[in-house]
């Protein structure tokens, strides 16, 4: 019993201290939970406002990012385009400091450096066209241009305004016109030329008649009448042949001429040409020969505009060689290409005119060549035919030795054959000579039954055999002159 009592008390005690800390908590638990929440909720909040401002600034980035990158892209675009369109470009802030300049306008200034200020730019390159003066008189537009090198470069300044008129920017756009003014200068030539050609026959034959009129048929003999009228006649055939030049130059230039192509053996055509002007050469006791190098294929082309080309050629070799000497035509072939090559031993051409004897009523004044006529008009025509025909004119010359004229033009086989390649790759012919070449093959596939098959649709076999079906039409080939015909070393040394 002793023993339990104490027990007994303990138990007691222990219930007295947890009713004590019941009675506690439920005093103090309210204001736990009120913490408790208060945390939880700032907790909570803390987490939800940090999600969002992190989701916002993501997307902001992302857009600014986007915002830059279309900068940038449009920049780069911006570049490109004014790269590819030679245009240069330099922009000066408010206070006229350089801010930007792209890599054409340093490129069309290289050798000046771009001045740091507005005012040394216009200072070094707005005096002499009036930019300078311009800019002081208070003008708005300004533009002039400068020589750089061998250049010509125009320069145009646009000004930016605040509201309260002050000057905020300066943007110089250049543009690089060197091609623009030479094709002015050349027209400006051509009409000045033209008018002079026309001018000093006109002048002839108002004066001749004036004299018939003045003097009177009576009053003249029969022979001086007759040099009268023959000069008159003579100047007035020269206006008709320069009329004509300029009409044909005109079609050309507008793409209006018309040409009959047709498969020509161009070895009958040289030696026919040749033949025509042995009285010439005769006349100066000028030796005038045509060799055949080799086996020549037919060509493609227009007999008139071919004869005149080669009439030409030899015709000018003839009239600027002296009495005795010698001019030779030769006549071969070369891969896909017939070329023929008229040499001659006249006075020759300097290098500082070369670049310019094909330009429009060009002479060379130290060939006298105003004193043997025509109109200046004979090798740019040249020139034009043959590139009409897709063919190139060369010439060499060496001062008091002679000159050498080189025409190429394709040989009939490569001219269909690269119209049929073209309709078999779906791309439409180009060219007056490649639309009558298709002409051509069209009727040739009529004749092979080919008809319910397009062109472009044909096997290789049927391509190869329509091609030998329209050159073997007609014999288009010619004799080979065999005398002339060299050895098999020596068309190779050739």
């Amino acid at each position: 019993m002793s023993s339990f009592i104490p027990v007994a008390a303990g138990s007691d005690s222990l219930n007295r201290l947890h009713q004590w800390l019941s009675t506690a908590l439920a005093e103090v638990s309210p204001l736990i939970l009120i913490l408790s929440t208060a945390v939880v909720v700032a907790i909570l909040s803390w987490i939800v406002c940090w999600a969002v401002t992190r989701r916002y600034r993501r997307k902001t980035d992302q857009r600014l990012a986007s915002i830059v990158a279309q900068f940038v892209d449009e920049r780069a675009k911006s570049e490109t385009i004014l790269l590819d369109l030679d245009l240069g470009v330099i922009a000066y802030g408010r206070d006229g400091v350089l801010i930007n300049a792209n890599p054409a306008a340093r490129k069309m200034l290289a050798a000046r450096p771009i001045p740091e200020k507005f005012n040394a730019f216009i200072s070094e390159y707005g005096q002499e066209n009036g930019m300078q003066a311009a800019l002081l008189l208070g003008s708005e537009t300004l533009s002039g241009t400068v020589l750089v090198q061998d250049r010509v470069i125009r320069l145009r300044v646009k000004l930016s305004h605040f509201i309260d008129d002050r000057a905020s920017s300066f943007l110089v756009v250049l543009t690089d016109i060197t091609e623009q003014e030479s094709e002015e200068k050349q027209r400006k030539e051509f009409v000045a030329n033209v008018s002079h050609e026309l001018k000093t026959p006109l002048t002839i034959i108002k004066t001749y008649s004036e004299s018939l009129l003045d003097w009177g048929l009576s009053e003249k003999s029969p022979e001086g009448i007759r040099k009268d009228i023959w000069r008159i006649h003579d100047d007035s055939l020269r206006m008709e042949r320069l009329v004509e030049d300029l009409l044909l130059l005109s079609s050309i230039d507008s793409k209006g001429i018309r040409v009959r192509m047709e498969i020509l053996d161009f070895a009958f055509l040289v030696r026919q040409a040749v033949d025509r002007l042995q009285h010439q050469a005769q006349e100066k006791n000028i030796e005038l020969s045509c060799t055949t190098l080799s086996k020549i294929p037919p060509v493609f082309a227009d007999r008139t505009a071919m004869e005149r080309v080669l009439t030409n050629l030899v015709g000018n070799a003839i009239k600027y060689t002296d009495r005795n000497g010698q001019v030779k035509v030769y006549l071969s072939f070369l891969i896909d290409d017939v070329y023929v090559k008229v040499s001659d031993t006249g006075f020759g051409i300097e290098k500082d005119h070369m670049p310019r004897i094909f330009n429009r009523f060009y002479r060379v004044d130290m060939t006298g060549s105003r004193m043997y006529g025509g109109t200046g008009l004979g090798l740019s025509i040249a020139k034009e035919l043959v590139e009409l025909h897709n063919g190139k004119i060369n010439v060499s010359s060496i001062l008091g030795k002679g000159t050498e004229f080189t025409v190429m033009v394709p040989a009939a086989r490569k001219v269909f054959r690269d119209a049929l390649e073209s309709f078999r790759a779906g791309n439409p012919t180009v060219g007056s000579m490649h639309r009558s070449a298709a002409q051509e093959l069209q009727q040739a596939a009529g004749d092979l039954g080919f008809t319910a098959v397009q062109l472009g649709e044909l096997t290789a076999d049927d391509a190869d055999a329509l091609l030998s079906h329209v050159l073997a039409r007609d014999d288009h080939t010619g004799p080979v002159e065999k005398e002339n015909v060299p050895k098999e070393d020596e068309q190779v040394a050739q």
